[in-house]
């Protein structure tokens, strides 16, 4: 893994030498105007600034053991990365089984994962978690270095080796399982900010979109009870949503949410911060997996009541601008 770290990074510090050599450092990268460019009245979420500038990030490392055993334990508890779903070939939304809890905290944490949409009320009361930030040492690539790198599983063997990863190594196994994932055809998979915010656009049919993101501190908040402070309706009855998936540098996973509606709620802790996080409930889960945890945390079964589940730092969910109420 060393040896990949040191790879990318030389290329890429090797790419933006070329790109421009500026005087200023707090010039804008192109991704971050191509980010204006395209999206003038969208600020860029303050996640996406995390990954093209890595180097300033003060979040605990991706190799923190707590926090990458927590994401291995229980990959649908949206506790951090990496999000486990996945999508089969007739477009039924599936996943990896999570295995039983290994303690009453990890079960906690499963549980506060899924709620339903009748506890989206002003006054109500949620369990949640949101983990600290995973700083990824590479972030998100420049477009023409992440483009320069095999992206599928037919060139896997062309990608491990130029990454210098081993073939029969764990890093290797994960590569692999997010390739066939990419490679289904109910999502998509941006390797850059380009990539994500064009793909975006061509899934919802137009260029006036925006992002829908959670606004948390990048030192997570403790499980606990939340109170609702206040409930906003996202406009729209189909997003798609991304997910900082598992892999070397920086890929999200994408999809088409299906029917659903998404909220941005206010919730304050214990320590009384106020925080605003993004929500979806999904209102058709008729082709889910039956054994989808969602179904077993909310009492419910494929094409029940809608399942909701917050976003995470790092995801988000784009909206169609178009749909916004003129109020």
């Amino acid at each position: 893994m060393a040896r990949l770290l040191a790879a990318l990074l030389l290329t890429t510090a090797a790419a933006l030498l070329v790109v421009g050599q500026r005087n200023d450092a707090a010039a804008p990268s192109e991704a971050e105007e191509f980010w204006r460019t395209v999206l003038p009245n969208s600020p860029l979420p303050d996640a996406i600034l995390m990954l093209l500038h890595p180097e300033t990030n003060s979040v605990k490392n991706a190799n923190d053991a707590d926090a990458q055993g927590r994401s291995r334990k229980n990959p649908f508890s949206y506790i951090g990365p990496p999000i486990r779903f996945t999508y089969g070939r007739d477009g039924s939304h599936k996943h990896l089984s999570p295995g039983p809890p290994s303690s009453d905290d990890d079960d906690d944490t499963i549980g506060a994962a899924f709620f339903h949409e009748e506890a989206l009320q002003v006054g109500e009361n949620l369990t949640l978690y949101f983990p600290p930030a995973i700083a990824k040492p590479l972030g998100l690539l420049p477009r023409h270095v992440a483009d320069s790198i095999p992206f599928s599983v037919s060139s896997l063997p062309d990608a491990l080796a130029l990454l210098g990863i081993a073939a029969d190594s764990a890093h290797a196994a994960n590569m692999q399982q997010a390739l066939e994932m990419c490679e289904s055809p109910t999502v998509f998979c941006a390797t850059s900010l380009e990539a994500l915010v064009e793909a975006a656009m061509a899934s919802l049919g137009t260029r006036d979109l925006r992002p829908v993101t959670s606004t948390l501190p990048h030192s997570g908040m403790p499980l606990q009870q939340y109170s609702i402070r206040a409930v906003r309706r996202v406009d729209g009855s189909s997003f798609v949503a991304c997910h900082d998936q598992d892999y070397p540098y920086t890929i999200f996973v994408c999809h088409s949410t299906g029917p659903s509606r998404a909220y941005m709620v206010d919730v304050v802790g214990g320590d009384m911060a106020i925080v605003a996080v993004a929500a979806v409930c999904h209102t058709d889960t008729s082709q889910w997996d039956p054994e989808h945890i969602a179904f077993k945390l909310l009492g419910t079964k494929p094409g029940g009541a809608p399942a909701c589940h917050i976003l995470p730092h790092g995801h988000m969910v784009w909206a169609n601008n178009a749909a916004r109420s003129s109020a």
